[in-house]
């Protein structure tokens, strides 16, 4: 029965989520413009700030990788990794339904501006969190390994987690699921529940995911009626055991536009938590929290903040 409620979770993910990412994917050789942030009407001043790129210049380091689902590990860093003696915050990203990294490298490259070292793979079916949580052991490796670039380069204290669609879902297992699990202070889930999951893990696995999460979905007909339906986020939001977590949902925004339009607020919740970067806290803390007065979003929660 157990093996049965395993292959239907995977068979609802592919249905739920293949169309949704079939737009980006299928019509287009990259699914997030270099200039996307050029499409969108930011309302929130420090919301457009983070939605641009930060200080840093960005490089990127590729490795193949014999793991058939992770294939090409692709890491995006600040290029002054070489020189600066610091270690940097970790972000990892888990793809679509679909997706893999290699195909939405604005993204990447945006967030790394910002300061992080960011990590994705070519895994198009991430939602049981394996390909990401090796990815995370492979970077713990690098970072114990004096011949690697990232040799003592990893704050290891500070890494977070995000995920769009299908990676959205990866976000609430690679966060409770695994030994490592316990390493991420950060989450962020687009457009992604836990709504399927529940239904083969059960619900108290939620209550393992302990790292502060921003849930965040949009308003249009497909994410609002089949992804991301307001009550199975407001479930999630509910379910999980972060003691500081933040839900919402952008006006005007469907599925495929998520994870450019969503990005943002989740570079800055990133900043927040993982660079103490007291900017980015005033987007989501306290009464006067950007976010609350933020026209484009609504159906807001938030607990611990």
């Amino acid at each position: 029965m157990k093996k049965w409620k395993k292959i239907l979770l995977i068979i609802g993910c592919i249905l739920a989520c293949l169309w949704g990412c079939n737009e980006l994917f299928w019509k287009n050789m990259q699914v997030v413009s270099d200039d996307y942030q050029n499409r969108f009407d930011y309302q929130g001043t420090l919301e457009k700030k983070y939605a641009y790129n930060g200080q840093y210049q960005v490089e990127l380091f590729a490795q193949e990788d014999s793991d058939e689902r992770i294939k090409l590990l692709q890491v995006y860093y600040p290029a002054d990794l070489k020189t600066l003696q610091k270690k940097w915050p970790l972000v990892l990203m888990a793809n679509g339904t679909g997706i893999r990294a290699s195909k939405y490298k604005a993204i990447f490259r945006h967030l790394a501006s910002w300061g992080f070292i960011v990590v994705g793979n070519e895994d198009e079916w991430t939602w049981d969190g394996k390909s990401v949580s090796k990815s995370l052991d492979i970077m713990l490796k690098a970072n114990a390994d004096p011949s690697s670039l990232f040799y003592q380069k990893v704050d290891t204290a500070n890494i977070g987690l995000t995920g769009h669609s299908q990676g959205g879902m990866c976000v609430y297992t690679a966060a409770s699921l695994f030994e490592n699990s316990r390493l991420y202070k950060a989450l962020c889930t687009q457009s992604g529940t836990a709504t399927m999951l529940v239904d083969s893990l059960g619900a108290d696995f939620l209550k393992d995911i302990k790292a502060p999460m921003l849930l965040m979905g949009g308003c249009g007909d497909f994410d609002a009626k089949a992804l991301c339906k307001l009550d199975d986020l407001q479930k999630s939001y509910e379910g999980i055991g972060s003691e500081q977590r933040i839900m919402g949902r952008i006006k005007g925004t469907d599925h495929g536009d998520m994870l450019p339009r969503g990005d943002a607020y989740m570079t800055a919740w990133m900043r927040y938590w993982l660079c103490g970067d007291q900017e980015a806290a005033k987007c989501f803390v306290g009464k006067d929290a950007e976010i609350l007065g933020n026209k484009n979003w609504q159906d807001l929660k938030l607990k611990g903040l």
